[in-house]
């Protein structure tokens, strides 16, 4: 019973998220908020440093942002069941409560695995576009065979998943993004690539933005104080000085 009820929850899940994401993404380009863009080096964008996911969310909620298109730089895409993250008593009492989930996994479920998923569920963003290292977009890609909806090509990978859609490919191939996006990166990403090369691949992209947020991604597992050294650069090079970076102990090498 218990199997068959997570069961029964996850279809609900996928379809009310698909059913608000096809909306979203009809009218989000003429909803979306957009402040000043330009090019990351640009001195009129948004540039801050957060400590850990949360504090990254924190920042598009309070900017009220909706309907975006994110550019996520990292070492890894993090999956997770969102069935899980529902309590019995929401669906019991399906289908009112159901319609609370996105505020549910914002103030109960915000974390570095559920970033993305929390920010689409919430309306922030529409599009997810994804930097990450060859190894991993190669495993992305396996995955996605296994799938109905997926498109590979040797630039990038697309695959649709829940009603979320999802393009992946390395700095190397990364071709730009056709509206001003929000920009994450984490420092995880440095622990295979450099800073002024993922720099140069973004600006060489004609990347175009109005926020940008620079994560130490505290607590996550394959950060060190060697790639949160990596990101101070990355930091400087998009330009903010070492007085706007925030000094926080970082893990030991």
């Amino acid at each position: 019973m218990t199997t068959r009820r997570c069961t029964v929850t996850c279809l609900i899940i996928v379809l009310l998220t698909a059913a608000a994401l096809v909306v979203l993404d009809r009218f989000g380009k003429g909803c979306r908020k957009v402040g000043p863009t330009g090019a990351i080096q640009s001195g009129q964008i948004v540039k801050k440093m957060a400590d850990d996911p949360k504090e990254a969310y924190r920042i598009w909620r309070n900017a009220g942002y909706q309907g975006r298109t994110i550019l996520y730089v990292a070492d890894r895409w993090e999956s997770f069941d969102p069935g899980e993250l529902i309590p019995a008593q929401m669906f019991r009492a399906y289908p009112l409560q159901l319609y609370n989930t996105a505020k549910l996994l914002e103030d109960e479920h915000l974390s570095g695995v559920t970033l993305l998923y929390v920010a689409s569920m919430n309306k922030i963003i529409r599009r997810i576009v994804a930097i990450m290292p060859e190894a991993e977009v190669a495993r992305l890609t396996v995955a996605a065979r296994k799938t109905k909806d997926y498109r590979v090509s040797d630039k990038e990978l697309f695959v649709s998943r829940q009603a979320f859609p999802r393009w992946y490919s390395t700095g190397a191939n990364f071709g730009g993004v056709e509206e001003p996006v929000l920009l994450y990166v984490g420092a995880s990403y440095f622990k295979h690539a450099e800073p002024e090369e993922l720099y140069r691949q973004l600006v060489q992209a004609g990347l175009h933005t109005d926020c940008v947020i620079l994560c130490n991604e505290a607590g996550k597992d394959s950060v060190s104080a060697k790639e949160v050294a990596k990101l101070n650069v990355f930091a400087r090079l998009i330009g903010i000085s070492p007085s706007e970076q925030p000094h926080r102990t970082v893990p030991a090498s």
